[in-house]
């Protein structure tokens, strides 16, 4: 066979570039939506809809990191359990990403606590000792009057109530945690509790999510509290409000999610013992009269006010629907009860999670106390609240 000469191999080149323009030009018309990124020089490393394959993540370590760190306040008779759940986290998220961690104890940490910590993580950890001051009495408080209401509500069966050592935590956890001096380097934290679970593999930034969306607030498990903990938070915070003039009523606030049809609590609230945030709102004043309000009635004493209603309900003062955000992504358990992202979200990344419910794990979005789907309802109904607002005034 006679071989092609130069000029008949001109038609099958035009032909190949044509159909090669008409690829890349249906490619960039039609693009393909893809959870899984294919290994490039650099990515979008504050994008959750992304789970990256980790040899990606190894071969190109972000090259941006957010002024944050994890936070864990915890004793030393919870070493192992701690160190676990560091082990786990690692693993999930932060052998890609080295954040350093802040531990935080009310008594001083064991060289043995911090040598455990540090075979646990090669991130950079600092251990520090909660100040006398956030960890006792108030000059307000009436210390009597304190361990008569903890006897009372241990005799009424109060979760917590009659633990003298949860009540000083949670006051802390409220009003003092992010204004120990080893935080003062940070504007974000990632609240982390000894022994919880994470599930699934984290290949983006979540702190640089919340950055760049302008996030303010994040959680996993949104549930009811114990009204006896708690008789009276609401009408406390009402009566702040109130004296405040906060328009709880104003389009795109948080407020109403937590309201019921008649106006009242509806107990829910976001769970504390995980929270990405920014630390610039506990530091604001605003913030900072609040928590002072709240705690000059004692009540985080002679009753059983939690940090995460107290947190909640700020965030409701103080925040818009759209600065706080549902870490649907991240699997997560604490005590028994546990999230996972479902398969029809298309969230999941490498998950590990339990399936069905056991004695020792309830997947909580289907839990009877759960508030899942208020949240969902409530972020569509804001939404509709902003566009007629907006309608209105443009």
């Amino acid at each position: 066979m006679r071989p092609f000469s130069p000029l008949s191999r001109k038609p099958l080149l035009a032909v190949a570039f044509v159909a090669l323009f008409v690829f890349l030009y249906n490619v960039a018309s039609h693009p393909r939506v893809t959870k899984t990124m294919q290994p490039v020089a650099y990515y979008d490393n504050y994008d959750e809809n992304v789970c990256l394959p980790q040899r990606l993540l190894q071969s190109h370590p972000p090259r941006e990191k957010a002024k944050a760190a994890f936070v864990i306040l915890v004793r030393n008779s919870e070493q192992d359990a701690i160190a676990e759940t560091i082990l786990n986290l690692e693993d999930k998220f932060n052998k890609n990403f080295g954040y350093p961690y802040v531990f935080l104890n009310n008594d001083p940490f064991t060289e043995e606590f911090k040598a455990t910590m540090r075979r646990a993580s090669n991130a950079e950890m600092q251990f520090g000792l909660v100040p006398v001051e956030h960890w006792s009495y108030p000059s307000h408080v009436n210390e009597t009057f304190a361990e008569e209401s903890r006897a009372r509500m241990d005799a009424e069966g109060v979760f917590y109530g009659g633990m003298e050592s949860y009540h000083h935590m949670c006051r802390y956890q409220s009003g003092f945690f992010f204004k120990h001096p080893l935080l003062d380097e940070y504007d974000w934290y990632w609240r982390v509790e000894p022994g919880v679970k994470f599930f699934c593999d984290i290949t983006y930034d979540p702190f640089l999510y919340m950055q760049k969306h302008k996030k303010k607030y994040g959680f996993v498990v949104t549930l009811t509290e114990l009204q006896e903990t708690i008789p009276t938070l609401w009408q406390t915070v009402i009566d702040y409000a109130h004296s405040r003039h906060i328009d709880l009523g104003r389009p795109g606030r948080l407020w109403p999610y937590f309201e019921d049809q008649n106006g009242n609590y509806n107990l829910c609230h976001f769970w504390s013992n995980f929270e990405i945030a920014s630390l610039d709102l506990w530091r604001s004043p605003s913030y900072r009269d609040f928590f002072d309000y709240l705690d000059r009635t004692g009540k985080f004493f002679y009753e059983r006010w939690g940090d995460a209603p107290v947190h909640s309900l700020a965030a409701g003062l103080f925040l818009d629907t759209t600065e706080v955000h549902y870490f649907e992504d991240i699997g997560y358990q604490h005590d028994l009860y546990r999230h996972c992202p479902t398969k029809e979200s298309g969230l999941q990344c490498r998950c590990e999670c339990p399936v069905g419910n056991s004695d020792t794990s309830l997947d909580h979005d289907q839990n009877w106390d759960t508030c899942l789907p208020k949240w969902k309802d409530w972020v569509k109904v804001d939404a509709q609240r902003r566009r007629t607002s907006w309608k209105v005034w443009s």
